[in-house]
């Protein structure tokens, strides 16, 4: 690159700083703008609910004391010639119900007759409230309602604010106009009363007697001097008036975000980012560089295979000493993995298509088999495989090849021990498993029952410990390749058959019935005990987890040149977490349940075993609460 062009690249990266930073500079005003205005509108809710809120405490404390009054009206339309003596006496259980009271006036024919309490009131006896307070329309909205009419504020003679409330009488009997009670309720008593005063603690608060009442009109509640910006309201309706509440905050209506600290940190946090983001595209190439170097190191020096393939077509690209050491140069294409090996040097039917796995998912792991090396030799290998896009956008796979001959030297060493230990064990137990058979079956004698019973439960426990060591056995014979096979033609419906009334004194202890459904009449060419000790694995479990009163059923599928003999039981199914290991030595479902049922845990295992020796294979399908299908496939003979 010449110095002309360094200095471009060098401006343009200056250029791109620039406009990124004015880019972050708007962003951060309108993300600050619109943060600012959320928050504005989050507080004016939350003044406009308590402002809601003091207006409903109000307006039913209002209420509250002149519902308490309508059972003095109750009473007083039920007696409308009421003496002053029982007005006196009811008057102040009212009072005392309705502290917010300051006066109760008896008006029949709107004119004062009695009031209480009497004391500093005298002056209000006599009084004709039309002439007073009471319009001809308002006189006519009382008889047409019937309900209570409002007014006020009103200023009080003792001193103080309050506000009038006219509840209409009507007689009991005759249904006429009796007249009505004037009720005077003390403001201050109920703006204590709702604790008004709080409310203005930290804004203002104001009270106006009309719905727009032009900001300079002195409230009848609140600072008369407040300077209102763009405050909330609330309007109390009451029959004869109609009242507005104003509110904001003592400093007004914020002009910031919730957090403004925190909001306007995090966006000089972003232009920090965004120039070391900056400066680190710029030197980016460099330590490029610097990674390729420090990557072949470890790839030239790592104590397993590694291999770098094309995913498109597959070639080798790259390979590791430790790789080339492991395969020579065979390993030039995917195609060599194609075909993986068991320990008895037979090709598996099922071919490993690494580039179709990694089309499913981005990576595999733990893929076990053996494959030819430089000297042909078949080694055991295991793989695991990811697939990454490069920058230019070819995919290419990383194989990773982990040589495990000393792993499966150490498994062989532990299946000749455990094989070893089985064979000394099988001689001596059998001879107790005998003895214990004669003296259950009072060979020696009669025994006392509860010594009968001893010997038959160790009698018993002898049995499965046999069949125990039975398996073991098999399973190391099997994975050692020491197992005979006599291959011969069987007849695959008299397998069936044989299985089937092996078992069924099993299938009637559990009580599950047994039902064998359409089978092939075919010839397989399979070790006849072999298979029946396979299938006879698959029956004993079914049996095992179905529940009572269940069937267990059998039956044949045919494909071209294969066969399936398919056992479904009605069972819990398979959990999900289980299906991966459960053809794994020793592998049993972790649930009490299943743990309840007995067994090894070798069964599947050397079913598996058993029907790849006789170029066969076992699989299962279940859905967990729904049963599961186990089948066997071998070859049509």
């Amino acid at each position: 690159m010449t110095k002309t062009q360094d200095r471009a690249l060098f401006y343009l990266v200056w250029l791109a700083r620039a406009a990124v930073l004015v880019l972050l500079l708007g962003v951060a005003f309108v993300l600050d703008s619109a943060a600012t205005q959320t928050h504005r509108n989050d507080v004016r809710q939350e003044w406009q609910a308590r402002l809601n809120d003091i207006d409903l405490k109000l307006q039913g404390a209002i209420l509250q004391n002149v519902q308490t009054v309508w059972g003095l009206a109750a009473n007083v339309s039920v007696q409308p010639d009421i003496t002053e003596a029982e007005f006196q006496q009811l008057a102040p259980v009212i009072f005392s119900l309705a502290p917010q009271l300051r006066n109760i006036g008896l008006a029949p024919d709107l004119t004062i007759r009695n009031i209480y309490p009497l004391e500093g009131n005298e002056a209000a006896l006599g009084l004709d409230l039309t002439s007073q307070s009471l319009s001809p329309e308002q006189v006519k909205t009382l008889t047409e309602s019937r309900k209570a009419l409002f007014s006020g504020p009103i200023n009080l003679v003792q001193g103080g604010q309050g506000m009038a409330a006219r509840i209409p009488i009507f007689e009991n009997e005759s249904g006429q106009f009796w007249g009505v009670i004037s009720v005077i309720l003390d403001l201050n008593r109920l703006y204590n009363a709702v604790d008004m005063a709080s409310f203005s603690e930290n804004g203002y608060l104001a009270l106006f007697k009309t719905s727009s009442p032009g900001l300079e009109e002195d409230p009848f509640f609140g600072a008369a001097t407040t300077q209102w910006q763009d405050p909330i309201t609330t309007e109390l309706n009451l029959p004869g008036i109609t009242w507005t509440l104003f509110a904001q905050p003592t400093q007004g209506w914020p002009s910031h975000p919730e957090s403004p600290v925190l909001v306007r940190s995090i966006l000089g946090l972003m232009v920090l980012l965004l120039f070391a983001g900056t400066y680190w595209l710029t030197s980016l190439l460099l330590r490029d560089h610097q990674m390729q170097r420090r990557f072949s190191g470890l790839f030239e020096l790592a104590p397993f295979g590694i291999g770098l393939y094309a995913a498109q077509n597959g070639k080798l690209l790259r390979a590791n000493k430790s790789f080339e050491k492991l395969f020579g140069h065979k390993a030039n294409s995917l195609h060599f993995f194609r075909y993986v090996y068991d320990h008895r040097r037979r090709i598996l039917s099922e071919e490993l298509d690494i580039s179709g796995l990694l089309e499913k998912e981005p990576r595999f792991s733990g893929l076990e088999g053996y494959f030819p090396d430089a000297k042909n030799e078949l080694n055991p290998v295991l793989l695991h495989g990811l697939t990454l896009d490069t920058l230019y956008g070819d995919p290419v796979i990383w194989l990773i090849a982990e040589d495990i001959s000393e792993q499966k030297k150490a498994d062989r060493v532990k299946s000749e021990f455990i094989s070893i230990v089985s064979h000394e064990l099988r001689t001596p137990l059998t001879s107790i498993a005998g003895s214990l058979g004669l003296l259950s079956n009072n060979a020696a004698g009669e025994l006392p029952q509860k010594a009968s019973r001893l010997a038959e439960i160790a009698y018993r426990n002898t049995q499965q410990l046999t069949l125990l060591i039975n398996d073991l056995l098999d399973i190391e014979k099997l994975v050692a390749g020491k197992m005979v096979f006599a291959l011969e033609d069987c007849q695959l419906s008299g397998v069936v058959r044989e299985c089937l009334e092996g078992i069924e004194s099993f299938s009637v202890d559990k009580q599950v019935t047994l039902k064998a459904e359409h089978i092939h009449d075919v010839n397989v060419q399979a070790d006849r005990g072999r298979l029946c000790q396979a299938l006879n694995n698959l029956l004993s479990n079914a049996i095992k987890f179905s529940p009572d009163h269940s069937e267990v059923i059998v039956h044949t599928e045919r494909t071209e040149n294969r066969i399936r003999i398919l056992v479904s039981d009605q069972g819990q199914g398979i959990p999900a977490e289980f299906r991966d290991r459960i053809f794994q030595k020793f592998s049993q479902a972790d649930s009490s349940d299943r743990r309840a049922k007995g067994g090894t845990g070798l069964g599947l295992a050397i079913t598996r075993e058993l029907m790849h020796a006789m170029d066969g294979d076992v699989g299962f399908d279940s859905e967990e609460g729904h049963g599961a299908c186990f089948w066997l496939s071998l070859p049509v003979a």
